[in-house]
């Protein structure tokens, strides 16, 4: 209970939880910088804190800057008792009992310094005078604007611990969830859905920074202008990042409304910012100017997102229901604040439009969350559709290509019989025939040498194509292989009348993991390769040995080598030293592609006219090694 200069305090000095607001029983004098002794000598005016939120109301010109004086008598208990005055605007000092106990900033000579002071007020025969004089001549709020708070020392530091739990909460989760938004926009960048995570980022790193004013006010952090400007800039930026998402997911492109509403709020923004940096400084009097504009400007905002809830929620889309749901409630909050301002101030929570924006930016987020799980699933979807449609394709091209490949063996295999029966039978002609002229021999002989050229086609069109079969690798004895391949191999040698030498080094086995025909293959393509470029009584010699841990196979010869501009293209497909294109340029090709295979590789070195040498390097097969 209060009257003119008295207010009761409700509980004892003892009470850990009793606080009693000082709203009303207030005496002020305004344009008054009086001490306690010297207030009799003026006139006061009875009001309640939040009755004026500046001094603009005191001024013919409107002004806010000025002074003034706040008076009242506190009855109780006695005891002593600690007296919370939250952000007094933007210099005071206060006296407890006709002393100075506390002060921020400077009267005289100016220094503003809004800050939250706490002071200790005794109770001296249940009864205590408070004094508080403030000056402004800095900002457009003036004076004492919010209730004083009084009680024991706990149940006040207990008040000021539970509201910076409060802004600590909703600045914190508030960055988490721009923090978040901006991964999912940076993920999501080329979908043009991903804007609203971008607008849905800005909106609640303004709201984070914006709250952060219960901080700085407690800890006296004397930038005046630049705090406000940043507070109301952020204020402003919420509300064009909210009309940005409104005007992605609730308007149709081009309509005016969607030209003009976010042009205005980005003009409000840059208004927020520059008028208590640069336009209240130089023309005080756009104090009431500026807070009928916001005014009316948040009105109108708060009036067209209640249009839009009601024009959409005949919308079957439940994604959108959180997005309506959050525009209504912030509509409503943001009335609602508009509406109490100097009427209620939250004691221990935050302001209506506080708890608008962040339900709001809540609900924005689970619509996101709503949003980006549905693609999650429709990627997963998409993906487990192309995987069966990868799947399909892959069975059906590997049934195409072993198609294609038994009818290459089959034409391969049945064309053989007659190239061998032409090859005969112009022999037997040339037999049978002794008297033939010579050019009838000569076309014999090219019938002859055509049908071979055949024949050696036909041999390479089946090893080719034997190598799209699986392989069938096991641990092999390279050792014993090599060993094989020489055997069976040194008579051809020796008809042609070419040396074939075997030289193996390691006493003990190499074993390798790999396909037992195909290895062979390997080898007779690099031999036989050599055979076509070794004169006759040249030398082929074969090598295995162990270098690196790797079965290292060489194979050289002493014929007539390879160009130097034709040694890095040995290795390729269809390329060929042959004369007339003899082989097709398959051999080496077959060769490099099992090697690969194996896991190995394979190079070659050369001069010309003093021979060719290919080392092929496979990985050793050990006991331990997992098959």
């Amino acid at each position: 209970m209060s009257q003119e200069g008295f207010s009761v305090i409700k509980g004892d000095s003892s009470d850990p939880h009793k606080i009693t607001y000082l709203a009303e029983g207030w005496e002020f004098y305004p344009d008054v910088e009086a001490s306690p002794d010297e207030l009799s000598d003026y006139t006061s005016k009875e009001i309640y804190i939040g009755q004026y939120f500046s001094f603009s109301s005191f001024h013919k010109n409107h002004s806010p800057y000025g002074s003034g004086t706040y008076r009242i008598v506190l009855t109780g208990k006695s005891g002593s008792y600690s007296l919370l005055l939250p952000e007094v605007f933007s210099a005071c000092n206060v006296y407890v009992n006709g002393e100075l106990t506390a002060s921020a900033g400077s009267l005289s000579p100016y220094r503003p310094l809004i800050k939250d002071t706490i002071v200790t007020v005794p109770l001296e025969n249940r009864q205590a005078e408070v004094v508080v004089q403030t000056a402004n001549h800095s900002h457009y709020y003036s004076g004492v604007t919010y209730p004083p708070a009084v009680g024991s020392s706990e149940a006040v530091s207990r008040l000021i611990s539970e509201r910076m739990i409060f802004y600590g909460f909703l600045c914190f989760t508030s960055l988490t969830l721009a923090l978040f938004s901006s991964a999912v926009w940076i993920g999501l960048r080329h979908d043009p859905r991903s804007r609203e995570n971008f607008f849905l980022g800005i909106l609640a790193l303004s709201f984070s920074i914006r709250i952060c004013y219960p901080f700085l006010r407690l800890a006296g952090v004397p930038l005046i202008r630049p705090l406000y400007a940043l507070e109301d800039a952020m204020a402003a930026l919420g509300i064009f990042c909210i009309i940005r998402i409104v005007s992605l997911v609730c308007l149709k492109r081009g309509l005016l409304s969607d030209r003009i509403l976010p042009g205005i709020s980005l003009g409000f923004v840059a208004l927020s910012a520059a008028a208590p940096m640069v336009i209240l400084p130089l023309l005080p009097a756009f104090a009431a100017v500026y807070g009928q504009l916001l005014f009316w400007y948040k009105l109108i905002i708060s009036l067209f997102l209640f249009f839009l809830v009601l024009k959409h929620l005949t919308g079957k889309s439940s994604e959108n229901f959180p997005l309506l749901a959050g525009i209504g409630f912030y509509a409503l909050s943001l009335c609602a604040h508009m509406l109490c301002l100097g009427r209620y101030e939250p004691a221990r929570t935050g302001w209506y439009d506080e708890w608008g924006i962040y339900g709001l930016i809540l609900l924005f987020s689970v619509r996101m969350v709503i949003h980006n799980i549905r693609i999650v699933r429709e990627n997963i979807r998409l993906n487990r559709h192309l995987q069966e449609e990868v799947e399909h394709k892959t069975a059906s091209l590997n049934s195409l290509l072993e198609e294609r490949r038994q009818l290459l063996l089959g034409f391969a295999h049945d064309l053989k019989t007659p190239i061998t029966s032409i090859t005969t039978f112009t022999r037997l002609v040339q037999m049978e025939q002794p008297d033939l002229s010579d050019e009838t021999k000569q076309y014999l002989d090219t019938i002859r040498q055509k049908a071979g050229e055949m024949r050696d086609r036909l041999v390479l069109l089946q090893e080719f194509s034997y190598q799209d079969t699986p392989s069938d690798f096991s641990v092999i004895n390279l050792t014993d292989l090599i060993r094989e391949f020489y055997e069976q191999n040194l008579p051809d040698m020796d008809v042609s009348g070419i040396r074939f030498l075997l030289h193996i080094s390691p006493k003990e086995p190499l074993f390798v993991y790999g396909d037992h025909i195909k290895l062979i293959s390997l080898l007779q393509n690099l031999v036989y390769n050599a055979v076509g470029f070794v004169p006759a009584e040249g030398k082929i010699e074969l090598f295995l040995s162990l270098k690196d841990n790797n079965a290292c196979i060489i194979v050289r010869d002493n014929g007539s080598g390879i160009a130097p501009e034709n040694l890095p293209h040995i290795f390729e497909q269809f390329f060929t030293r042959r004369k007339g294109g003899e082989n097709g340029g398959m051999g080496l090709y077959i060769a490099k592609s099992i090697t690969i295979e194996h896991g190995g590789n394979i190079s070659a070195s050369s001069m010309p006219d003093s021979g060719t040498s290919f080392t092929v390097s496979l990985p050793i097969f050990h006991k331990t090694d997992q098959i």
